[in-house]
């Protein structure tokens, strides 16, 4: 098992670097992965959130190495140091998250575990980013991992009541099923912050993805 997420470049997420609101917060997620340093309280989550879609389209592992930021770029790597005892990892940031005014950062719970905060459930931390230049150099000494076919989602609409997303799910997959495309699915996703989160997918190309999406919401 890694001890730490591999940094290397990668082409920023179309979807998950929107701006968005919880809870009547606005929040502008970074565009571009620039430097970056941040100290705080950290929280982990782990198997009650074991297979659900994060924001990135990706299922959360509760044994990889990845986080969950409000406004760190998606993907991006950042290393998150426990500043009481001095363990340090990097993530992956994958998610949205912690909407809780006093916590910073969501690590996943093997994150947690190696950064010594399993047990408390929370850990004054420092975030710091990792440059492209960082990233690339990483990348040099790694073995490249392949990237994994099918594993391509995108999000259609948010709705606060689930009936409203059903009725949409149910919709959407008749075109679909109507323009002969039977292997995507839409699904809803709950979301942490509250409401229904429409997604499809699984595509193997991103253009093909964005190109579904545009003839769905187009038509519906």
């Amino acid at each position: 098992m890694h001890l730490n997420a591999v940094a290397k470049p990668e082409r920023l997420h179309q979807s998950a670097n929107r701006s968005y609101q919880v809870r009547g917060v606005r929040y502008t997620p970074m565009t571009n992965v620039r430097q970056f340093t941040q100290t705080g309280r950290a929280s982990w989550y782990g198997r009650q959130f074991h297979g659900r879609l994060t924001a990135s389209g990706e299922r959360y592992d509760m044994n990889l190495m990845t986080a969950a930021h409000k406004t760190l770029p998606i993907p991006s790597y950042a290393r998150v140091t426990n500043l009481s005892n001095g363990k340090s990892v990097v993530v992956r940031i994958n998610d949205r998250g912690p909407f809780h005014s006093s916590r910073v950062i969501d690590v996943s719970q093997s994150a947690a575990r190696q950064l010594g905060f399993i047990n408390a459930g929370t850990a004054n931390v420092r975030i710091e980013q990792i440059l492209p230049s960082q990233a690339r150099a990483e990348a040099e000494t790694q073995q490249p991992a392949a990237k994994p076919a099918g594993n391509i989602y995108v999000d259609l609409r948010h709705f606060n009541q689930r009936k409203a997303a059903h009725d949409y799910v149910v919709q959407t997959t008749t075109r679909l099923r109507h323009a002969n495309n039977t292997s995507q699915q839409v699904f809803i996703v709950p979301q942490r912050n509250g409401g229904f989160l429409v997604r499809m997918g699984p595509f193997t190309h991103q253009d093909k993805a964005e190109q579904t999406k545009a003839v769905v919401t187009t038509e519906l």
